[in-house]
């Protein structure tokens, strides 16, 4: 049995997210507002908009980012929503009810970096993503921390 994964997306939260690279070196930190919200075409339009601030030198950037979400029962197909790579897949999720989590169906490959998420439903109201970057030029870990907004 598993949750009805486009309720349990839908609506709006707030974010963290922690970006660490070799030895668990941080990054950068993140945090903003996220929105899953209906899209005819695919079911659920993610976007979020944050600020980045850089370990390294302490700036800080604003960022958006936008991604459709389609659900098909236990399986949960996520595609670019902007950029150059808009309308192409990123990738797919089943969720696996004994870990309470949505699993990749297989690796995002782009160009030689690979692309591994994982998304924990710990409640109705928070869940992580877990997203390993790994590549000749790339060596990362994304850790989100989702909290649902009041209201």
């Amino acid at each position: 049995m598993h949750p009805d994964l486009y309720a349990y997306f839908s609506g709006n939260w707030r974010f963290t997210r922690s970006m660490l690279g070799v030895d668990n070196m941080l990054i950068g930190e993140a945090d903003g507002q996220a929105e899953f919200h209906p899209h005819e075409a695919y079911g659920l339009q993610y976007k979020e908009s944050g600020r980045l601030r850089l370990a390294a030198d302490q700036r800080v950037v604003s960022f958006t980012r936008r991604f459709d979400y389609r659900v098909e029962d236990d399986i949960v197909h996520v595609a670019f929503a902007d950029g150059m790579q808009a309308g192409q897949a990123y990738q797919s999720y089943r969720y696996d009810p004994a870990q309470k989590a949505l699993l990749p169906l297989e690796t995002h490959l782009c160009i030689a970096d690979r692309y591994d998420g994982r998304y924990v439903l710990i409640d109705a109201g928070r869940f992580d993503l877990h997203t390993r970057i790994e590549g000749p030029q790339k060596d990362y870990l994304l850790h989100t921390q989702f909290t649902r907004a009041a209201g």
